[in-house]
């Protein structure tokens, strides 16, 4: 690796003003909001990335991964041009080439060689090395005639193949591709492996790679850079920035599973309306005071038994994007732009004697689920000066829950903590701040088949290492924690069975318990728990399905009388197999020879 920089970038970001319409643009673009200010609404910034230092030496390839709308196709679009920066300087060194996308820069009517001629006469070729850069082209991407054929002809590989060969041919500095190798097959992916290989090896080419696909970047790359929310979480080896990536986001995925598996189960929330979020709350501040009042809002933390559920920093980079879980409502507030110093950024609330008399801005914190029987509380850094009297009221789904708390007022920056809603907890008592999604049987007939109904399932939980989860690792202990409830009291003769699908709906297992004599009184609650020790499964979306027999064949199969049913309502997902490890279970067994 050369110690030439082929890319620095120092304090770049990029913002947006969100104006409320067309309109309101056009005037702005054209300079009318300095000659009629009163007229023309105030428009929110919304940085779409910020603060971005990252240098890259010739020679390198750096990946570049994070969820959609973390800022990745805007740091391309800087880098390669596309895009000016709002703030912070970018210095490229040599020739870049960029495939943002498949087919992009071609002409869907012109054939593949009068788009060849066309990119390479753009990037100054002679005719003889137009020439050769062809027959390159042809070798490489094996179209044959299809290249005498219109573009649009093409299919999304064949459409990859022609773009990174002809990007490739004129041996770039600096060679930029997002996504585009998820579109061809095993084989151009081998051979565009090799040529970047090349590329780097011989030409001291420099590779920025953007990919979804974890195994490419591990593969292609030899350090890689994580964005979140606009800003670099991390930067090292690719393996290990993967890995920490890919905890996150099981983490994200193991929270949403496990709430659909309890909404699944709750009388409160609409079987059509099961994957999106089922709790919100929100933060309405308000500031009473006299002119130049002001309110600092640093940090909003939701916090459920006393760990971090959600956290929003106001002033960071997208900290108003409604696509996250947690973010600051600009549309009906007058919350100011973001401020920085004293290592903190945040956003105000000021009185400032002119519009607004008793300023507002709200604080949005959604999630999949709040479930019952956890204490929640709110922990705000904040802080007021000029005597401003600061006072918080608390919603939950449209209900409110506290009206214009005052928040204490001291000098410099505070943390402060509230409890939040008191409600029924899972044991029929009050235990302080607790969620309730009381489950009531019947509720959802999507899902729940009839039953003689003496017995019914309460809930169930997936648990591994004493808590419970919905992303498991690949050979990870599992126990199935079933609740199941009696409408009236007696003796019960009872079978437990729980069987196990792929989300396609392959059957991979049957568990069926013995036949078991259990008293029970009225509304008496008792669990039964199936305990798998290694879960030898393939990478993959599984779903169980549990339920209550009165009689029961377990050879056979044959049913005689069920009480209850839930059917594939409890999803996990299986990762961490080796790669080549496709099968839906692993069967231990040894090769002799």
């Amino acid at each position: 690796m050369s110690d030439r920089v082929a890319l620095r970038m120092t304090g770049v970001g990029k913002m947006y003003r969100v104006f409320p319409s067309r309109l309101h643009g056009f005037l702005e673009v054209f300079g009318v909001s300095r000659l009629v200010p009163w007229w023309l609404p105030k428009a929110p910034e919304f940085w779409a990335v910020r603060g971005l230092n990252l240098e890259l030496k010739a020679g390198s390839r750096l990946g570049v991964i994070g969820r959609n709308g973390a800022g990745k196709s805007t740091l391309l679009k800087l880098i390669t041009g596309n895009l000016p920066s709002t703030e912070g300087d970018i210095e490229v060194n040599g020739q870049v080439q960029a495939l943002l996308e498949a087919g992009a820069g071609f002409h869907p009517e012109f054939t593949g060689y009068e788009n060849i001629a066309a990119s390479l006469g753009y990037q100054g070729l002679n005719a003889a090395e137009t020439k050769a850069a062809i027959a390159d082209i042809e070798e490489f991407t094996e179209l044959g005639s299809f290249l005498a054929q219109p573009f649009k002809t093409y299919s999304s590989g064949m459409q990859a193949r022609l773009a990174f060969a002809t990007a490739t041919v004129v041996k770039p500095d600096l060679l930029i591709i997002d996504e585009i190798l998820g579109a061809g097959d095993a084989y151009f992916v081998a051979k565009s492996n090799e040529r970047m290989r090349e590329l780097v090896s011989q030409r001291g080419a420099s590779v920025l790679l953007v990919s979804h696909a974890m195994d490419q970047v591990v593969r292609y790359c030899d350090e890689c850079i994580w964005l979140e929310r606009g800003r670099l979480v991390m930067r090292g080896p690719s393996l290990h920035v993967v890995k920490a990536y890919e905890e996150f986001i099981h983490g994200l995925e193991d929270r949403r599973l496990r709430a659909k598996n309890r909404k699944r189960e709750s009388d409160g929330y609409d079987a059509a309306r099961i994957e999106d979020y089922g709790d919100a709350v929100v933060l309405a501040f308000e500031l009473e005071g006299e002119f130049g009042s002001r309110l600092d809002v640093c940090e909003v933390t939701l916090l459920r038994d006393g760990r971090i559920e959600e956290q929003l920093k106001l002033g960071e980079t997208q900290d108003a994007s409604p696509s996250h879980m947690a973010f600051v409502s600009l549309g009906d507030g007058t919350w100011s732009a973001p401020h920085e110093g004293e290592g903190r950024v945040w956003r105000s609330l000021s009185i400032d004697g002119r519009e607004n008399p008793r300023p507002s801005g709200q604080v949005v914190i959604r999630s999949y689920l709040l479930p019952e029987g956890s204490e929640y509380s709110c922990e705000i850094v904040y802080r007021a000066s000029g005597g401003a009297r600061s006072v918080l009221s608390i919603w939950r789904n449209g209900q409110l829950h506290e009206r214009q708390r005052s928040l204490p007022t001291l000098s410099g920056w505070q943390e402060w903590r509230l409890p939040l809603f008191q409600a029924e907890s899972t044991d029929g008592g009050i235990s302080g701040a607790v969620l309730s999604t009381k489950s009531k049987p019947g509720r959802l007939a999507v899902t729940r088949w009839p039953g003689e109904g003496s017995l019914f399932v309460q809930d169930v939980a997936l648990v591994s290492g004493g808590v419970e989860r919905a992303v498991l690792e690949a050979g990870a202990e599992l126990t199935l924690r079933l609740r199941y409830r009696a409408k009236r009291g007696g003796k019960f003769a009872v079978i437990f069975a729980a069987v196990l699908f792929r989300v396609d709906g392959v059957c991979v297992s049957q568990n069926i318990s013995e036949l078991k004599t259990i008293e029970l009184e009225t509304d008496e609650v008792r669990q039964a728990e199936l305990r798998f020790p290694r879960l030898d499964l393939g990478n993959g979306r599984y779903v169980f399905s549990v339920s209550l027999h009165k009689r029961l064949d377990p050879d056979l199969l044959v049913e005689t009388e069920r009480y209850d049913l839930v059917d594939r309502s409890y999803e996990f997902e299986v990762v961490g197999n080796p790669t080549l490890r496709m099968a839906i279970v692993h069967v231990p067994a040894e090769w002799a020879s």
